[in-house]
């Protein structure tokens, strides 16, 4: 397989990916609260498989983001790469999982709901991990794209509001029906490394072509 084929394989599950976890996170808006009865329910148990399928492309698709920039990016895109990558793995394919499997079956045995519904204590690390994880990939990642200039730098410019949108999430007036606001701008981004990969040939003439056009300025 061609090195431009698995370029826009990737793209093609970046893009695809992305707008699965986009509806994702457009029906959790829907879903008001975490209780056992909401977790239950078919749009919440619907929404984390369109939430599972979605989060698996992007998974197979970062890969190919990664490689398309690695020369450029050095250690900072390696550590966004991973750092997005688990997030992605954590939050958006084990998290739904458990509702889709566990919390179901948990309730079926009539257990209490707040037991259902609490993680247990062994994922308390993993879920820091995942926490600061989301920061600083998301921080590495763009500032290893803007420097890299093998992607559009809106691209990193995007992730870089997506850190800015998940900060003013925290606060106390920030509408409750934009929760998901952070999720959904992050997914744009992701986009948009899909569809650059889609033409990777046409990329490297813009590239080239901004080159010159800095050599030019500068003469």
């Amino acid at each position: 397989m061609s090195s431009t084929t698995s370029y826009r394989l990737s793209g093609i599950a970046l893009i695809s990916g992305s707008l699965f976890s986009i509806i994702y996170y457009l029906t959790q808006t829907l879903l008001n609260g975490n209780d056992l009865a909401t977790l239950t329910s078919p749009l919440s148990l619907i929404s984390s498989i369109i939430g599972i399928i979605g989060s698996i492309l992007v998974l197979l698709g970062l890969p190919g983001m990664y490689t398309r920039q690695a020369g450029r990016a050095g250690m900072l895109g390696l550590l966004g790469f991973l750092f997005i990558w688990y997030v992605t793995l954590f939050q958006g394919v084990l998290i739904p999982f458990t509702t889709v499997t566990f919390i179901p079956l948990l309730a079926a045995h009539l257990l209490s709901a707040q037991f259902a519904i609490t993680p247990p204590s062994t994922w308390t690390a993993f879920s820091l991990v995942s926490m600061v994880g989301e920061v600083l990939g998301i921080l590495l990642l763009a500032i290893a794209t803007l420097r890299a200039r093998v992607f559009p730098r809106w691209i990193g410019w995007l992730l870089i509001a997506t850190l800015v949108v998940g900060f003013v999430n925290f606060v106390p007036f920030f509408p409750e029906a934009l929760q998901s606001l952070p999720g959904i701008i992050g997914s744009a981004a992701i986009i948009g490394f899909g569809y650059a990969l889609l033409a990777p040939q046409r990329q490297e003439a813009m590239q080239a072509v901004a080159s010159n056009t800095e050599v030019g300025a500068r003469a």
